[in-house]
């Protein structure tokens, strides 16, 4: 029977053939008459399919557990293999059994006498306890068809069966995703959708929950196979994937290294529209190296710019063994590929951490904090910060104090004070690299592959890159509404974007220039 499931072949064993018809092959969700769902204690209303007998034949091994399958699920049980037994000389399956799930003996956990015995006790699991039920279907290949060859079902469960349908379907034979939305979950989980909304999504496809012919759980359990199917070959595909790209893209760079192990140790890989990109506007570079880390716990590195429209775009990305931070690696290698770049630390970062080092101590002298935020934030000079620093820990006495010293050593990496005369547009921390994390979120899980990674990276890059082409396409249809009279409005038209040139940003302009023609 084909997956859709419409009918079946049963033949007997003088060949005359009977046709049976059949549910779905995902058990048919919807039972084929009326239910009495609502009233507690009733069972609900469906036909059954023909009983399995000893003389039933079928094409294909697939088929009778199929059949077998609808048959269970009408009365209320669920089956699983017995046994299947493949050819010595053909390798293919030759006998089979299948029986009900409460078949066989319950394991007796043996205790092990050299583990020791937990402080906290174990949680008690539910569990499916066998009670040797008899009920049973045997097959074997004759004539190249499976014969029944027995049958044991009538009313030989040792067991209660459940009554209602709708109960049924949460037994696990009967939860079945079928191939068809196997493939469409696999597309949702490209795009790094979470199970809840996945399993919202079926819900409408099969116009309700209950239809459903699986579980979150199942969903969850089908999407932690995909991960572990490319768990071993993950870094070989990926560079399979940048060898392809670089045949299409001449301009499209990768580089990695492998440790003494033949692990990973760095990742890093730029496309031809972030090296152009990068020509075009390499003025202020945000990289943060804090965001998230992937499956194999390498942090996650990329890099922002900004365009001429106030866009983040993104100008390259890489995987680090560990996160850099501020330590002494992440200064050199920057002195050393770009001696004449000014680096600056989030302050946010080191003022959050110190937070988490030195509050408890600040926080016992009073005044203390208060004149020490009052240093570090309105300070518009260094010599006025050194100068304010020197005297507020003579007053408080904390000359000592190892944390509150080394804050002052990296000074001139995070201080506002020795970053007045440089230029960082629309960067105060390092929000320009953080709201880009918040997108990459929504595309990318910490769960996913290096390639899965990579992949969405890409669809992040194409998005970016629309969204650039609107604005640009925007500043040349688009014509901004004029605030005033003055000549130097005319004048931002014709230098600035259209994101630059409304009336607010022209405002400004205008009143800090008319200002100084007053005071002048």
């Amino acid at each position: 029977m084909d997956n859709a499931g419409s009918t079946s072949r049963a033949m007997s064993a003088d060949r005359a053939c009977t046709e049976i018809t059949l549910p779905q092959a995902s058990s048919a969700q919807t039972p084929p008459a009326a239910q009495n769902d609502g009233i507690e204690g009733n069972a609900e209303v469906v036909s059954t399919p023909q009983a399995p007998r000893a003389d039933m034949r079928f094409d294909t091994l697939e088929d009778a557990q199929r059949h077998y399958l609808a048959f269970a699920r009408r009365r209320g049980f669920g089956i699983r293999y017995n046994y299947r037994k493949k050819s010595e000389v053909t390798g293919e399956y030759i006998r089979a059994a299948m029986v009900c799930h409460k078949a066989g003996h319950q394991a007796k956990e043996k205790e092990d006498t050299q583990k020791p015995k937990p402080v906290v006790p174990e949680r008690m699991k539910c569990s499916n306890i066998r009670t040797d039920c008899p009920a049973r279907m045997a097959l074997k290949v004759r004539d190249g068809t499976w014969l029944v060859t027995e049958f044991c079902d009538d009313h030989n469960h040792n067991h209660p069966l459940l009554k209602k349908w709708s109960l049924t379907g949460f037994l696990r034979s009967h939860r079945d995703i079928p191939e068809e939305d196997q493939e469409f979950i696999k597309i949702l989980h490209t795009v790094n959708m979470e199970t809840s909304r996945m399993m919202q999504v079926m819900a409408t496809l099969y116009e309700s929950v209950e239809g459903v012919p699986y579980t979150p759980k199942d969903m969850a359990n089908f999407r932690s196979k995909l991960r572990a199917e490319n768990k071993y070959i993950d870094m070989q595909n990926t560079m399979a994937y940048f060898e392809d790209l670089k045949s299409r893209d001449k301009d499209f760079y990768y580089r990695y290294k492998l440790d003494d192990e033949d692990r990973v140790q760095y990742l890093f890989w730029v496309d031809s529209a972030a090296r152009k990109a990068y020509k075009n506007y390499n003025d202020c570079i945000s990289f943060d190296a804090t965001y998230m880390t992937n499956k194999y716990k390498m942090p996650f590195a990329p890099f922002i710019g900004i365009n001429n429209h106030g866009q983040s775009i993104q100008l390259g990305c890489g995987f680090l063994k560990n996160e850099l931070n501020q330590d002494g690696s992440m200064h050199a290698g920057i002195e050393k590929m770009f001696p004449n770049t000014t680096h600056r630390n989030c302050r946010w970062h080191i003022v959050d951490k110190a937070t988490e080092e030195i509050g408890p101590f600040v926080a016992k002298i009073p005044g203390l904090r208060e004149e020490m935020n009052d240093c570090i934030n309105c300070s518009l000079t260094p010599q006025e910060f050194e100068t304010r620093w020197n005297l507020m820990i003579q007053k408080y006495n904390v000359q000592n104090h190892e944390k509150i010293a080394a804050l002052y050593q990296k000074r001139n990496s995070w201080v506002p004070a020795y970053f007045m005369q440089k230029f960082y547009p629309f960067l105060q921390t390092t929000q320009r690299s953080e709201g880009f994390n918040a997108v990459l979120k929504k595309y990318i899980s910490p769960a996913n592959s290096v390639l899965e990674f990579v992949l969405q990276y890409a669809d992040i890059q194409a998005k970016i890159m629309k969204a650039e082409k609107k604005e640009e396409a925007d500043s040349s249809l688009l014509t901004a509404r004029s605030w005033s009279w003055h000549p130097i409005e005319k004048q931002m038209e014709k230098l600035y974007t259209k994101k630059h040139t409304r009336p607010l940003s022209v405002r400004n302009v205008v009143h800090h220039v008319l200002q100084h023609k007053a005071g002048s």
